[in-house]
Formats: C-alpha cells, structure tokens, sequence
C-alpha cells in the first residue's frame, strides 16, 4: 500500500538551528573562526585561543573588544541577531567580517557555551550559560573589558556529526592554519595560541607585514620575498610574494584575502599561477601573501554561509591587476632570461673529444666542461627555481649502486648476456625484458630516457623511475632496515611556520628512520644535523621544508599518513624534469627501478614508462 505524502510544516526551533549550525558550524576551525572575528569586529588588540583535545572537548577566545552589556548577552545568542547591518541593502556595503547574526546561536545549539562580557562603562560584567540553545544561568560577573567564550563538548546531542570529526591533531592543525591567516591579516593585533598546556603561538603586535610574515613563516622564507603592489579604477592589491628563488611543491603558503577576509577565488589562484607560469617549473608554487582592496559593492561576500567564498563582480579586471602587479613588482616580465633550455647539449662522456683522451685526463676535462656548462646554463636558471642537483664527475655515481647490489641480492639479472640473446630478463614489465646493458641510452627534453628492448623501444620516465626507487629505499627503512645518516658540516637552522611544526613533531620518529637527524631549537625552529646518506637534493632545507608542507594539514590516518610522508619525500628528492643526465646516470637509474618490486609506476600511480613494440613501428610506417 502506497505510503501518504507527508503535508508540508514548519519545523520547530531547535531542528531550524540545528539546520543552521550545520551551514555554519562544520568542526573547532569554524568556531575558532566566528569567535575570533567577532573578536577583531569588537575592535580587539589581544585575543587568547585555548584548545582541548583540538577544540573538541573545549576551546575558550579571549580578547579585550569592546564587550557586550549585560542585558543584549541573550539577544547576541538570538538567530539572526546583529550589530553590523540594519536593512538588506547594508548587506553589500557590509565591512565587518560577520553580519548574518547567525554564528553565536548555531554555535550553542550544538554545543555548551559560556561567555563573560562587559563594556567600558559597566560596573561589572555578565555571563550567561547555554546548552542546546536553552540559556540554563545568567546572572552578573567580574570581568575586564572584553568577552570570553568557551564552548565545550561540540555536537554533543548531534552525534551522527560528532563522529565525522577528525583526530584531536587533526583538528588542531586546522585551528592553526586559520589563526595564521587571521594573524597575517592583523598585524597589529597580539595573538597567543595554546593547547593542552603547551604555546603553539605567541606573536606580539608587528609595525608591518614583513615582520609579521618572518614571525609565521620564518626568515629563510621572508628573505626570499619582495613587495608588489598595483591600483586602478578603485581596485588596489598589495602584499609580499617569493622570488623564483623560493617555491614550494604546494599552494599551502598562499594566502589571499579580499577586504582583509581570508578567500578561496579560483580567479585570484589562478592569476598568481599566470604570473609565475614562465619562471618556475610546473609542480612548484610560489609564497604569496595578497591582499586585494575592493569597493564594498564590487564584492559579494554572501555565497557561502562561512563566508570563504566570494563572488567578485569584476573578476577579468581584478585577475590582469593582481598578475601585473606579481610581475611588475618580482621582475617576472624578465622571465625568458632566466629558464635553463638553450637547445645546445650538456657535455657528453661518451663524445670523441673525452672519449679518446687517457681515463685520468678525461675525467678532468669533463668535469670542467660540466662546470662550465652548469655556470652558463643553471645558475640564473636555478634562481628560476629548478633544483639542479649537478652533474657527477667521472662514473656518474648519482644514483648510487645501493639497488644495484639489491638486485644482485635478489637474484635479478645485472652483466649483458645474462638473459635470452644478451637481454638482462626482469619479470613484471611488458615484454618480460630489461633494456640492453649494452644498448645506448639517450634522454629526449632532459625529462625521458629512450632505450631499445628486443621487441621495440622503451620511454622512460627520470622523475617517475627514480621516485619509485627512493620511495622503496624510504619504505625498507622505516621498515626497521634503516639507511645511513650523513652529518652536515654546518647544521641547517630552519624556521618552520605553525603547520609545518604540527607535521614534524607527528612523523619525527618516521623521518629519524629515514635518516633525517633533527633537534628542536626553541621557538618554531628545528636544527637539522644530518640528512640521508643517498640524498643529493637537500638545498639547503627546502628538500625537508617542502615535505613538511606536504603534510601539514594531512588530515588522514595514521598508516595512510605515513605512505603520504614516503610519497613526499620521494617526490621532492628524485631527479627532475629537465636535468640533464649522463649515460652512466641514465644506465644506474634504470638498473635501480628494475630491481624495485613494482617497476611500472611510481608512488602516485603514474606510469614509469611507455613501451613501443616492433609491431606497432611497422604499422605507422606502413610496414605492417
């Protein structure tokens, strides 16, 4: 029997708020967020953030604004209940982070709030006590000027949400991403963070951007960074970005406000990806911190209920001015001059002028020809952002012979003439074959590597190969095989920003195994005393800082986590895309990936290589 349909109601209050929470109120960041903007509405100078279990148990905001008199504490807990706009055309002149009204009431419908408040001219301060959205005590309070809140046990009579929360880590780490947009954005404010009683974050009021900006993302970082600025037509955007010198292998360190508002804008992401376009390699990203002043009515900050969004009336105009502002102010229009592709060819060990001298004399000439080479062609092209990790003298012994011995160990084929008609046999890979020891290798645009097999040719991959290797080696030492540690001359001081100290102390046994030596230095500051033995791409610490990137908002479990460390440190430390190998080089890295136990891809699941058979040349040349 077909089921009645169901006659149209009006929900009761407490299922409308707990609607309305759920647009607003998504895990701790979001009401970290509403609090501390109210926070910095109320004219705030200090604000204190307190969390417990990453806000899950508690979190309590604390600042010195202008407070709320006693008699408007409930009103400020009514739904859509407001200070910042009067009538519906105030909604697109609005220059308050928040005008809803809607914030504190779904935050105590799912949750137990407390706040104390009182105004410059009151005798005494108020608190008043919520639970579900029922106030359950209100009476009278001492306090200083300014409001504290705290709310405890989130989504405790939601549960269906309470268990889509993340880890307590997890969650702390978001609090912390946001309270470091919100920080560059007042400088002027005092920030204090602290949980379960340690200080995450302790900034006094900065006089400008930049020492805000070293505060958070360290001085190695703001060291790399220049002004830009640009105006027209009532538009204006200013703010620090990294010269090509300094990228990242992620977006985490951008960081766009509009109106002082931090903002996801695909239009605005993409102009500074346009500006950089031809002077950083693709996969890397610059440091960015901009903010874009719009008329109050050229800006729709209502498309999302958590206002991270917004709609700009006038986008074409505002993506050329905030891409000519990066390029004007960087010198990015200079870019042509500093890629490293001439079209002339690194030196060659294989050329007569090396091959016909003594070993000795030729190893020699060689390595000044590489010199040479690398002075001419990567020095301004490393300024471009391409981590060359040079050109070995004479063996070429780049990759080391560590898999090489594996494969020996495993029984793999390593002299010429070990597998049918002089081929080194591998099983796994199309044609059952590796490439001929004795076969040339050639690399085509610096980036593959072609070889023949006996049935046809082969592409291969440098970066791809060799993130599979360094992937296996890194998994086999945190397998308790461990790799060997070379210490550092001089140990490198690297400042890490609030994400970046969250991710070490999380895998700093992991990274230990994998041959990283690391001390904490105070502050938000690490001292690295020794790298992995094998690795030749460190750069002075930005081999290490970009993996902490990688993983500083990873939100994942722990096992996934740690496959997403091996990936990361894999694919910031492997060959790249246009560095230019030499035979030997080319011949070690494919021996290595061939006595990996999964040769056909790398950690992301893109393929190492191509394979073209015989059959498939003759049938384009018309042969078949």
């Amino acid at each position: 029997m077909a089921e009645e349909p169901r006659r149209i109601r009006v929900l009761d209050g407490a299922t409308i708020d707990r609607i309305a929470a759920g647009e607003v109120v998504e895990r701790p960041a979001s009401v970290v967020k509403e609090l501390v903007e109210n926070s910095l509405d109320a004219g705030a100078r200090q604000i204190s953030v307190t969390l417990e279990d990453g806000g899950l148990t508690s979190l309590t905001v604390d600042d010195d604004g202008h407070g709320v008199p006693f008699r408007d504490l409930p009103l400020a807990f009514e739904r859509h209940a407001t200070s910042k706009i009067i009538t519906a055309a105030d909604i697109m002149s609005v220059g308050s982070f928040g005008f809803r009204g809607e914030a504190l009431a779904s935050i105590a419908s799912v949750a137990r709030v407390r706040c104390v408040s009182r105004t410059a001219d009151a005798d005494m301060g108020g608190m008043l006590e919520i639970e579900g959205g029922e106030i359950i005590r209100r009476e009278p309070a001492p306090r200083n000027r300014g409001t504290t809140i705290t709310v405890s046990d989130l989504f405790y009579n939601t549960p269906a949400r309470r268990k889509f929360m993340k880890t307590a880590q997890a969650e702390k780490r978001a609090v912390m991403r946001l309270l470091t947009q919100l920080a560059l954005a007042n400088p002027d404010t005092r920030w204090l963070v602290r949980a379960e009683g340690e200080t995450l974050l302790d900034l006094r009021p900065a006089s400008s951007l930049t020492d805000r900006a070293r505060d958070l993302l360290g001085a190695s970082v703001v060291a790399h960074m220049a002004r830009f600025e640009n105006a027209k037509g009532g538009f204006s955007v200013s703010g620090l970005a990294s010269r090509p010198t300094w990228t990242r292998g992620n977006r985490e360190q951008q960081y766009v406000f509009v109106n002082r508002r931090p903002v996801d804008n695909a239009a605005l992401s993409q102009a500074i990806a346009q500006a950089y376009r031809e002077s950083i390699p693709a996969g890397r990203h610059a440091v960015v911190i901009a903010f874009l002043q719009v008329p109050a009515g050229e800006v729709d900050v209502n498309v999302h209920p958590a206002k991270t969004e917004v709609r700009l009336l006038l986008e074409r105009e505002i993506f050329g001015l905030v891409k000519s502002a990066l390029v004007d102010g960087l010198g990015l229009r200079r870019a042509e001059d500093l890629r490293p592709w001439t079209g002339d060819p690194a030196p060659d060990p294989e050329a007569p002028e090396f091959r016909n001298l003594p070993p000795h004399e030729a190893a020699e000439r060689l390595a000044r020809a590489q010199d040479d080479y690398l002075r001419r062609h990567f020095q301004r092209g490393g300024s471009a952002g391409f981590e060359f990790r040079g050109v070995p003298r004479g063996q070429g012994e780049l990759f080391g012979a560590a898999a090489l011995r594996a494969q020996q160990s495993a029984g793999g084929a390593t002299e010429p003439g070990d597998g049918p008609g002089g081929h080194a046999v591998t099983d796994g890979w199309p044609g059952a074959e590796a490439p001929l020891h004795a076969a040339p290798f050639w690399q085509l645009h610096r980036t593959y590597i072609v070889t023949q097999i006996r049935g046809g040719l082969v592409l291969i991959d440098q970066h791809n190969s060799h993130e599979r290797i360094l992937y296996n080696e890194a998994q086999r030492s945190l397998g308790g095989a461990g790799v060997p540690t070379q210490q550092l001359l001089f140990p490198a001081h690297l400042e890490l920003t609030p994400g970046q100290v969250q991710a070490w102390q999380s895998h700093a046994g992991q990274l230990q195994a994998m041959g990283f030596t690391i001390e904490p230095f105070g502050g938000q500051s690490i001292l690295v005393q020794g790298v992995p033995a094998s690795l030749k791409n460190w750069n002075e610490g930005r081999l290490l800082l970009d993996i902490l990137d990688d993983l500083a908002w990873d939100d994942k479990p722990s096992q996934e986590n740690q496959v997403d460390l091996l990936a990361s440190y894999a694919c910031h430390a492997a060959v790249r895309a246009g560095e230019p190998l030499t035979v030997p080089e080319m011949q070690n890295l494919v021996d290595q990936l061939f006595a990996t136990d999964q040769p056909l891809s790398c950690p992301h699941g893109r393929p190492t290589l191509i394979q073209f058979t015989l059959g498939e040349l003759e049938k384009r040349f018309g042969r078949a």
